[in-house]
């Protein structure tokens, strides 16, 4: 491949992270991957905080691209006051931006933010190398295709490129040499691209299937995936490693052969490690679960999202609340760790739905804080949005997130105790998790010790929705503040006789209170 010489510098801006789970930028590694392959001395900064820290405004000064990732739509206002800040650095640098969280607002950020030059449409692995190539060599950007750019004071959108379908031609993600970055021997890694199934509050399902003829859900082979891991394994010491696909196992037998190949190579390495996938409850069964638990799978993310008839509907997950349960009682069976994806509140929730997806839970023994007091989040040009704007729901948009009221107020009363009265049980589930994952992911776990903290877990689960369905009866009945009030003294006590089990098992100075 031709090369040219120069730097690059990749950001991702930081983030609420009550709001979301910290994880390492993939997509940014990926990219920053394609630049080195091209010649570019590449440094990557992920949540970056602004004022920008002096070790990156010193390899900014001398960069001639710049890009910032974004990955959730609420960090477009602190990326675009990275640009700006960039821009007051390297004023004659290429400011460039992309990532999921930017869909079809490409044109809008380039006209409310002038310090920007051009935002990646899509996928940018290969529109971002060609930018790259460009931008060094003074070439033609409007005829890049992938690429919104500014012209002469004007914004011109590019033509639209296909994805990469052969995913197995990309590098695997760039990875500093840095022992500190990866010292708890952890790392995550994507297998896949896209998804087959049409869940309308997905941004995968709704944005990224939209613009081409593709396959739905792209893979990359075992051999590659496989590959990675030897290299996180020998290069870093990785020891657990968390695929993020949207789904692992695809959604029909093309994903199925390739986890069967999967677990096939991997058994033939010489290390052992631990891993976690995310999939849809219809494509588990006991086979493909026991051949994956054998060469180290020991937790899944399984999109349940809800067990209220009109919800499912309403988000076509095109799975029932019966396969639901069925999927729970399997992964029981077989002994592997599990969290769900649930959505309890959307803007037309009303108390009947919320009971039984409440009930449930209860009967289940699942469920978090998160999930419990969980809010739809309703994305710019998703299809649910005017859906809802037909029934009459209002919208607001702020720094680009879009809020909204529910229609029922008894709904909206229960969702603030819900995220605030029952917050404290996030401390113990974490504590709990973390000390779950400590020892599973160890040389040899405590097979007493990892069944006590599954239980742990599934009683923390049992006394919050417990609690949720008291609050859902009480406020029906009383005032808002009587209800408050006689919640929050139940979950103080709960939550304290739940930290005290934990610390038996543990030992006080490994739990964290949070």
């Amino acid at each position: 491949m031709k090369t040219r010489t120069g730097r690059a510098l990749l950001l991702s801006p930081a983030f609420d992270k009550t709001e979301y789970l910290a994880a390492e930028s993939l997509g940014l590694r990926s990219l920053a991957a394609v630049l080195r392959e091209r010649g570019a001395d590449v440094r990557l900064f992920e949540e970056c905080p602004v004022p920008l820290p002096r070790e990156v405004a010193e390899f900014a000064s001398d960069c001639q691209v710049v890009g910032v990732g974004v990955l959730f739509t609420r960090q477009i206002p602190e990326a675009l006051e990275l640009i700006r800040k960039v821009r007051s650095i390297v004023p004659d640098a290429h400011l460039v931006i992309g990532g999921q969280g930017l869909e079809f607002l490409w044109e809008r950020v380039l006209d409310e933010c002038p310090e920007l030059d051009s935002a990646c449409m899509h996928e940018g692995d290969v529109t971002l190398g060609e930018l790259w190539d460009r931008v060094v060599t003074g070439g033609d950007l409007l005829r890049i295709p992938g690429l919104c750019v500014r012209d002469r004071g004007k914004v011109a959108l590019g033509r639209v490129r296909p994805p990469v379908e052969d995913l197995d031609s990309l590098p695997f993600p760039w990875r500093e040499p840095d022992p500190l970055h990866y010292r708890d021997g952890h790392a995550t890694a994507a297998t896949s691209r896209g998804c087959a199934a049409y869940c309308t509050f997905c941004q995968s399902g709704n944005y990224g299937n939209r613009y081409h003829r593709l396959p739905r859900w792209r893979a990359r082979s075992a051999e590659s995936v496989v590959a990675e891991i030897s290299e996180l394994v020998a290069g870093h010491g990785i020891r657990a490693v968390s695929f993020v696909d949207d789904d692992f196992l695809g959604g029909d037998g093309r994903g199925r052969d390739r986890a069967l190949r999967f677990a096939e190579l991997l058994a033939a390495q010489p290390y052992e490690i631990t891993f976690s996938v995310e999939c849809r409850i219809n494509e588990l069964d006991e086979e493909i679960l026991t051949v994956l638990q054998a060469v180290g799978l020991r937790h899944l993310l399984i999109g349940v999202e809800s067990a209220n008839e009109r919800d499912l509907a309403l988000f076509a997950k095109r799975t029932t609340p019966e396969e639901a349960e069925a999927a729970i009682a399997l992964l029981r069976r077989v002994g592997i760790d599990f969290s769900l994806g649930f959505i309890m509140f959307q803007p037309l929730s009303d108390t009947d739905g919320l009971r039984v997806n409440l009930e449930f839970l209860r009967r289940n023994r699942v469920g978090s804080h998160r999930r419990v007091a969980n809010r739809l989040e309703v994305y710019p040009g998703s299809p649910l949005l005017s859906y809802f704007q037909r029934r009459g729901v209002r919208f607001r948009e702020e720094k680009y997130r879009l809020y909204y009221e529910f229609a029922d107020p008894v709904v909206a009363k229960l969702y603030g105790i819900y995220r605030r009265g029952l917050l404290p049980f996030a401390g113990v589930e974490d504590s709990c998790l973390r000390a779950l994952f400590r020892e599973e992911t160890r040389g040899v776990p405590d097979a007493a010790r990892v069944r006590g903290l599954k239980s742990l877990k599934d009683d923390i689960a049992a006394a919050l929705v417990g609690l949720a369905e008291d609050s859902l009866g009480m406020i029906t009945q009383n005032d808002v503040l009587v209800a408050e009030s006689e919640i929050s003294t139940r979950v103080s006590e709960r939550v304290a006789a739940l930290y005290g089990r934990l610390l038996e098992m543990e030992g006080e100075t490994h739990v964290d209170h949070g």
